[in-house]
């Protein structure tokens, strides 16, 4: 059987997201797997990507397996919310950066709670696609339109909140702006791809459908969108430098003894001439849950402490 238009679309993004895979476990690598680096969102949409392609393909020869279309159908929905997280992730750094330079960093809780309405609309497409008797109900269905908003509220205030880092540019520490303007390049093609998710939702015309729609209207608003979003995170994150995260919301308030003789043995030490900075504080995350939780947790901590020598 010969292999479609959109059917070479799906093999385009096996070749450009195995890649990007490569580079997102990578850079996670350097940085951390934790989800305040943020790194790991790409890897997540990386998989999706090749899953859900992979399962699109698989119709080649199985044209009337209704769950190989299902399984492309919740992929390709879930890649908004790593998208949009990966660039407040970013984001989130770059606040880091203000406040260790600075000291003026914003609330580092309102990162975790702007994220919220994207985790939650990812959870709402999922259950809305897999649980409606056919595809086109699953696209129409009311759990897959309230994600649609929900990913539009994070969306929104993942603008407001680039505005209120682009307000501190000047704070950034050298290295980290090239962050901030890759996440800003990032915005106007993440914008696309949500106008394009919400027209097929909620417009329902033949020309915006993921399955019918229009294959060229498709790739210029979909697929180039994400690819371009992915790689220019995903590449900036490799030039980036490995920082210490600061102790978020932690102001200092009146000293007790305890600090009045630290503070008085740090003083004695720096006039004896053999004071050393102190070290850098990384979590130190308990071992809990099943096996590979722990295994994880493991992994983490082995990474911190070679950063830490």
């Amino acid at each position: 059987m010969a292999v479609t238009y959109r059917q070479g679309l799906s093999i385009l993004e096996l070749i450009v997201y195995i890649p990007t895979l490569v580079m997102s476990l990578v850079v996670a690598w350097r940085h951390g797997f934790n989800r305040r680096a943020g790194w790991y969102f790409y890897i997540l949409f990386s998989l999706a990507r090749l899953v859900g392609n992979g399962c699109y393909l698989g119709t080649i020869n199985d044209p009337d397996n209704e769950n190989l279309y299902i399984a492309y159908g919740v992929c390709n929905s879930v890649g908004l919310a790593p998208l949009t997280l990966g660039v407040l992730a970013a984001l989130s750094r770059v606040n880091d950066s203000i406040q260790r330079n600075a000291g003026s960093g914003y609330w580092s809780a309102i990162f975790r709670i702007a994220g919220l309405p994207s985790f939650i609309g990812m959870i709402l497409s999922i259950v809305g696609m897999t649980t409606s008797s056919s595809l086109e109900a699953g696209l129409t269905s009311k759990l897959t339109k309230a994600g649609m908003i929900l990913y539009l509220v994070g969306w929104a205030i993942v603008v407001a909140v680039t505005f209120l880092i682009w307000a501190q540019y000047r704070s950034i520490e050298k290295g980290e702006h090239r962050l901030v303007l890759a996440a800003t390049f990032s915005m106007p093609f993440l914008t696309v791809r949500l106008v394009y998710s919400a027209l097929a939702i909620f417009k329902h015309t033949a020309t915006f459908n993921m399955f019918t729609g229009n294959t060229t209207v498709f790739l210029v608003m979909d697929i180039l969108e994400e690819i371009v979003i992915v790689y220019v995170m995903v590449l900036t994150g490799l030039t980036l430098d490995i920082r210490a995260q600061p102790i978020p919301d932690q102001p200092k308030e009146s000293f007790g003894a305890a600090d009045i003789e630290l503070e008085s043995a740090q003083g004695q030490r720096l006039q004896n001439g053999n004071y050393a900075p102190p070290s850098t504080q990384y979590e130190k995350y308990p071992y809990k849950g099943g096996p590979i939780q722990r295994l994880i947790t493991w992994i983490i901590h082995e990474i911190n402490e070679r950063r830490a020598r």
